[in-house]
């Protein structure tokens, strides 16, 4: 029987891994969180290519969407707040421009509350969509808003704006950093807001509220009932008429007047207007304007910036310097008395139907006198 050699087992540990170096780790780390940041902000901003046009309250997405659909039947475009919504009458203003023998067929994109920075960011938007016809784009001209009230400012109204060409101005005027291409906050003003002094009570919450609208608005929050309204078509026809008006030309009117203590303190308000130095917009407002201007001109329109008839007055020879648009003003009672009786007012900033009439008229006119003469181009 044949011996077998026993052999002893000899068992070998395997190699220990190889542990990485502190300074390794942390490359890796960040690495990995550079490109999980570069992926999540990759996947935010195609989001944003493909999504619908949000939903948002006040007639902007039933606007939007008509405009859409009809792009191409305007040539002309007024854009701005209830002053421009509820005063500028397309109907009329075509009537006035075709009898005097320049015709146009207007639409009015006026949406209650609506200032810069949104009506930039809107008219951006319906620029985007390529209207092959429009040649005159009227927007209205006021300062660059950076207040929203409390209970507005958790609305999309409040949201679906604020990408960084909008909130980098507001973040501008709010530091007194100014225009120029290097960013260089007022150091004074960066103590004021950070110790709250003097009138900074409400900057420092303004900063904080705008950066994270922006942060919100890029990573697309609340966007997927607008996908579902988007397939749904939720959207009603009276809840489209309701801000369409009548004639689906986006005008709606407003019948009421004054009360006799309205009229008596419109009347104070008037008289002292005359009392009052014009006031000055800042370089932020015209550093928007400008923009806007620039974003016209590329689809080969013109831009109009019309100021409406109110109690405030805006110094239009100073502020319109280096503006590539015609500034329309009638703000001045002396030049238009017609559009300052109390009789044709509802507030100080808001006229009744007839005074709206009157008032689109007026523009017409002008906008004929303009346009022959070549200063609109």
């Amino acid at each position: 029987m044949p011996v077998r050699e026993l052999v002893p087992k000899v068992h070998v540990e395997p190699p220990a891994p190889h542990k990485p170096t502190g300074r390794k780790t942390a490359i890796r780390a960040l690495t990995n969180t550079g490109i999980g940041a570069a992926a999540f902000l990759i996947t935010c901003l195609s989001l944003r290519v493909v999504l619908p046009f949000p939903e948002i309250d006040d007639g902007v997405s039933q606007k939007f969407r008509f405009f859409a659909a009809h792009k191409d039947e305007f040539d002309t475009l007024f854009l701005g707040s209830s002053r421009v919504y509820f005063q500028i009458s397309p109907a009329i203003f075509d009537r006035v421009t075709r009898e005097s023998g320049l015709p146009t067929h207007s639409f009015n994109f006026g949406i209650g509350g609506m200032y810069l920075p949104e009506t930039s960011y809107l008219l951006e938007q319906i620029l985007n969509l390529k209207p092959r016809n429009l040649k005159w784009v009227f927007i209205e001209y006021d300062e660059l808003q950076t207040k929203w009230s409390p209970e507005n400012q958790t609305s999309r109204r409040a949201l679906y704006w604020a990408d960084w060409k909008r909130v980098s101005l507001l973040l501008r005027k709010l530091t007194d950093a100014g225009t120029d291409p290097l960013w260089l906050p007022s150091p004074g003003k960066i103590r004021d807001i950070v110790l709250r002094q003097k009138d900074e009570k409400n900057t420092r919450d303004l900063l904080t509220f705008y950066a994270t609208q922006f942060e919100r608005n890029y990573t697309n929050v609340s966007r997927g009932a607008d996908v579902l309204d988007f397939f749904l078509r939720r959207d009603t026809k009276e809840r489209r008429a309701k801000y369409l008006g009548a004639a689906s030309d986006g005008y709606v009117s407003r019948p009421n007047r004054m009360s006799p203590n309205q009229v008596a303190a419109y009347e104070r308000g008037l008289a002292a207007m005359a009392q009052t130095d014009a006031r000055a917009l800042s370089p932020y407002t015209m550093a928007a304007y400008r923009q806007c201007a620039q974003e016209v001109r590329k689809i080969g329109a013109a831009p109009i910036f019309l100021i409406t008839p109110s109690i405030t007055q805006i110094n239009v020879a100073t502020d319109s310097a280096g503006l590539t648009g015609v500034v329309m003003a009638f703000n001045n009672p002396r030049t238009y008395p017609s559009l300052y009786r109390s009789s044709v007012h509802r507030d100080g900033q808001h006229l009744t139907q007839s005074g709206a009439e009157e008032f689109t008229r007026i523009v017409a006119a002008n906008f004929v006198e303009l346009a022959r003469a070549g200063s609109i181009k």
